[in-house]
C-alpha cells in the first residue's frame, strides 16, 4: 500500500520528528512511502541558509531517497508563510495547486497517481485532499500551530477546517485531542510520542567533549526555543553547585543567547550546542537526571515531549515544570511549581539515581514508537475496512 506524508520538515533532519518515525515504520513494515515537502518558493530565493540550499537542489534534481524512502520536494508559485497575501486563506488552501511544474505529473511519475493513505502534518496539506486522490486521510497534530509567534493568523481556522475534512485525527496530547473533537464529530484518536529504540541501549564510554566531572549531571536535549525557561535554570546552576547542568541542542531563541552566554562562566554549566541523534543516548547514557524546564504558558499547555520518553528509556529520572500532558500521564516524574523550585526537583532526581532506573526503562519500553505505529496502522487500517 502506499502513503504520501504531507510534511514542513526535511526528511533527513538531523533530529527526527514523529512523522520521521512513523513514515521509517511504515516502510518497514511494507507500505510504500512518499515524503513530501517542505516546498520552496520564490520568497526562498533571499533565505540562502544550508536547508534551503539543499531543498532547492532536490527540487532541481527531481527528488532523493533516504534510507530508501523517496523524498519530493515541490516548488510552488503561493507559499503559505507569515508576510502579506502570503499568510491569507486562500494561499493556506491553495499552496499545493500552485507547483512548477503541476504536483499531479511529478506523483504520477513517480508512481503516486493516486495514494492508500495521505498522512497530513501541517494545515498546508489541505489542497492536498483535493490535488491527491487517495482511499483515506489522517492529520497528525502535535502541537497548536495557532500559539506560535511566526506563524500565520489564519492558521487557526485552517487547521479547524482541515480537522474537519481529514478521516482520522492523531492528537499527541489529551489538551489537543480535546481541542480537535471540537471541530468535527469523533474520529480523533489519542496518540502520544514515544522514544526510539537507540535509547535504550547502554554506552560504556561517554564522548570526548562529556563534561569532565565527578558531579553528577543533569542534562536538557533539544532545541532551547521559545518554550525554554532560562530563568529557571540560571536558579537551578546558581543554587545546586553540587550539580553539573548540561545544555545539548541548538539555540533558535535570540533573546536567550546573552542569558546562556553568561551561564558559560559557572564552573557547572556546559552548552554543547547540537549533536548527531544517533550519538544523544551516549551522552544521556552518563548523566544522573533530565531535564524539561520548560515555561508554564499557552503554548506549552499541549505539548508532549518526546525527551521525556527518551530520559527514561536511558533510565533518568526526570525533573520537569508541571505540563498538563507530563503530570496527567501518571508517569515517573519529578515536577516543580515555581522557578526557584528547579534545583530541588534536581536534588531530589539525582538522589533518586540509579534506584529508579529500572523502573524507568520499563516505563519508556512500554512506550515505543513501535508501539505507537501499530496503534496508528490498526486505525487505519479499520478505517479503510469500513471504506471498502
Amino acid at each position: 500500500m502506499k502513503v504520501i506524508f504531507a510534511e514542513s520538515h526535511n526528511l533527513d533532519r538531523p533530529d527526527p520528528l514523529g512523522s520521521h518515525h512513523y513514515i521509517r515504520h511504515f516502510h518497514e513494515a511494507g507500505w510504500d512511502p512518499l515524503w513530501l515537502g517542505p516546498a520552496v518558493s520564490p520568497m526562498h530565493l533571499f533565505k540562502p541558509d544550508r536547508l534551503n540550499r539543499d531543498r532547492f537542489r532536490i527540487w532541481r534534481e527531481g527528488g532523493r531517497k533516504v534510507e530508501g524512502i523517496d523524498w519530493l520536494v515541490p516548488f510552488t508559485a503561493l507559499f503559505y508563510y507569515r508576510a502579506p497575501l502570503l499568510d491569507s486563506l486562500y494561499a493556506g488552501r491553495n499552496q499545493y495547486r500552485f507547483c512548477l511544474p503541476p504536483l499531479k505529473g511529478q506523483l504520477e511519475r513517480r508512481g503516486f497517481a493516486k495514494t492508500d493513505l495521505l498522512w497530513c502534518a501541517g494545515p498546508a496539506a489541505y489542497s492536498l485532499l483535493d490535488l491527491v486522490p487517495h482511499r483515506l486521510s489522517c492529520l497528525r497534530i502535535a502541537d497548536r500551530l495557532d500559539r506560535f509567534s511566526r506563524i500565520p493568523a489564519s492558521v487557526n481556522r485552517l487547521q479547524a477546517e482541515l480537522i474537519g475534512r481529514v478521516d482520522l485525527v492523531f492528537a499527541t496530547s489529551r489538551s489537543l485531542q480535546k481541542w480537535a473533537a471540537r471541530h468535527r464529530d469523533g474520529g480523533v484518536y489519542y496518540l502520544p510520542n514515544g522514544v526510539s529504540d537507540i535509547f535504550f541501549t547502554e554506552y560504556l564510554e561517554p564522548p570526548d567533549d562529556f563534561p569532565r566531572t565527578d558531579a553528577p549531571v543533569a542534562v536538557y536535549t533539544g532545541t532551547v526555543d521559545e518554550r525554554f525557561d532560562l530563568q529557571a535554570l540560571q536558579l537551578a546552576v546558581r543554587q545546586a553547585r553540587e550539580v553539573h547542568f548540561l545544555v545539548i541542542g541548538p539555540v533558535t531563541a535570540n533573546k536567550l543567547i546573552p542569558g546562556l552566554e553568561e551561564l558559560k562562566g559557572e564552573a557547572n554549566f556546559t552548552l554543547l550546542g547540537p549533536k548527531r541523534y544517533s550519538l544523544i543516548p551516549a551522552y544521556l547514557g552518563k548523566c544522573s537526571a533530565g531535564l524539561i524546564p520548560f515555561v508554564e504558558s499557552r503554548l506549552t499547555e499541549a505539548v508532549n515531549p518526546i525527551k521525556y520518553y527518551e530520559y527514561l528509556a536511558c533510565g533518568l529520572p526526570v525533573a520537569a515544570s508541571p505540563l498538563p500532558e507530563l503530570t496527567g500521564m501518571g508517569g515517573p516524574l519529578y515536577p516543580y511549581r515555581r522557578a526557584e523550585d528547579l534545583a530541588e526537583a534536581v536534588r531530589l532526581a539525582v538522589k533518586a539515581g540509579g534506584k529508579e532506573k529500572a523502573e524507568n526503562r520499563e516505563y519508556a519500553a512500554g512506550q515505543t514508537w513501535q508501539s505507537r505505529f501499530r496503534d496508528a496502522e490498526a486505525l487505519i487500517k479499520a478505517a479503510l475496512e469500513r471504506k471498502a
